[in-house]
C-alpha cells in the first residue's frame, strides 16, 4: 500500500465521522485512551484519532507478533486497525548532491494492530490508565508558560511570549477554561524557543494547520483529564470548521496530527 493512500484512508475516516456529527474520540474518554498493551504507551497524533474511531470496550492494542509473544491468538476474522510510524532521518543522497536533495527526510512505516478484545488475551475489567488532573499536567512541565488572566478572549502572544485568558469564573465551566488553556498552550509550544513551528497567519493553509494542531493536541490533553463531553463536542466543531482547508491540502491534517503529537510530548516532558 502506498503511504499516501494510508494517510488518505485514515484522514478520510476521521473527517467522515466529524462530518456525520460523531466525535471520534469521545468514547475513549470513558474507556481510556488508546494505548499499546505491552508498553502502555499512549498512541498519539493521527494514530490516536484513528484508533478512537473504533468501538471496542478496551483501550489496549497489540500487533500480531506482540499477541503471539504473550501466548495469545487473534480471534478468527478479526480486522486490524491501521497505524503509522514515522521519524526524521538523515538523507544519504544529500551527501553526494546536497544542492539537489534535502538533508533530512521522513521515514514512514505502517502496521496493523488489534484491540485486546480481538485476542484471547482479553479479560473483562482490564481498564486503561488513570486520569490526570489538569493542574497535574501543568505542574509537570519543566518549561513553565506565563499565563495572564487579563483578557476577554483566549490568545497567545508570540512576541511577548505569554498566554492570555479570561478569569476561570468567566467560563461556563472549569472544563471549558482548561480546554481553552490547553489550546493556547499548544500555540505556546510553537515558539522559536521551543518547537519552532513556523506559521504565517496571513496564509490560510498555514493558519488552518496551526489551529488544527492546537485543537488536536488540546483534545488529547483533555482526554487525559476526563474533560466533559460538551467540551469535546465543541472541539470537534472547531476542527470541522477547518476541514475545507484539509480537503484542499490532503497532507495538512497529517502534518497537523504529527505536530500535535510533538506538542503533547513537549508539554508532558516525554520527548
Amino acid at each position: 500500500m502506498n503511504i499516501n493512500d494510508v494517510y488518505s484512508s485514515i484522514t478520510e475516516q476521521i473527517m467522515q465521522k466529524l462530518q456525520e456529527g460523531t466525535v471520534p474520540w469521545a468514547r475513549s474518554w470513558v474507556i481510556g485512551l488508546p494505548q499499546n498493551f505491552i508498553s502502555k504507551r499512549l498512541y498519539s497524533g493521527l494514530n490516536f484519532l484513528s484508533l478512537c474511531v473504533n468501538n471496542y470496550p478496551s483501550p489496549y492494542y497489540v500487533t500480531y507478533l506482540q499477541c503471539k509473544e504473550k501466548g495469545g491468538n487473534i480471534i478468527k476474522a478479526s480486522k486490524g486497525s491501521l497505524i503509522v510510524f514515522w521519524k526524521i532521518i538523515h538523507n544519504p543522497d544529500n551527501k553526494s548532491e546536497p544542492e539537489k536533495y534535502p538533508a533530512q527526510v521522513p521515514l514512514v512505516r505502517y502496521n496493523y494492530v488489534f484491540n485486546l478484545t480481538q485476542t484471547s488475551l482479553y479479560k473483562p475489567g482490564m481498564g486503561g490508565m488513570k486520569l490526570k488532573s489538569c493542574e497535574e499536567i501543568l505542574d509537570v512541565m519543566n518549561d513553565k508558560p506565563v499565563i495572564r488572566h487579563n483578557s476577554l478572549r483566549c490568545c497567545y502572544y508570540p512576541v511577548e511570549d505569554y498566554i492570555s485568558l479570561p478569569v476561570p469564573a468567566d467560563f461556563n465551566t472549569i472544563d471549558e477554561y482548561y480546554s481553552s488553556l490547553f489550546h493556547e498552550l499548544v500555540h505556546w509550544t510553537g515558539n522559536v524557543k521551543r518547537l519552532a513551528r513556523t506559521c504565517n497567519i496571513a496564509d490560510p493553509v498555514e493558519k488552518a494547520g496551526e489551529e488544527i494542531t492546537a485543537e488536536l493536541a488540546s483534545a488529547f490533553l483533555c482526554g487525559l483529564c476526563g474533560i466533559s463531553s460538551g467540551v469535546i463536542d465543541n472541539q470537534a466543531s472547531y476542527i470541522d470548521d477547518w476541514l475545507s482547508s484539509v480537503r484542499d491540502e490532503p497532507m495538512l491534517f497529517v502534518k497537523a496530527a504529527a505536530a500535535a503529537n510533538k506538542a503533547v510530548h513537549y508539554i508532558l516532558n516525554t520527548l
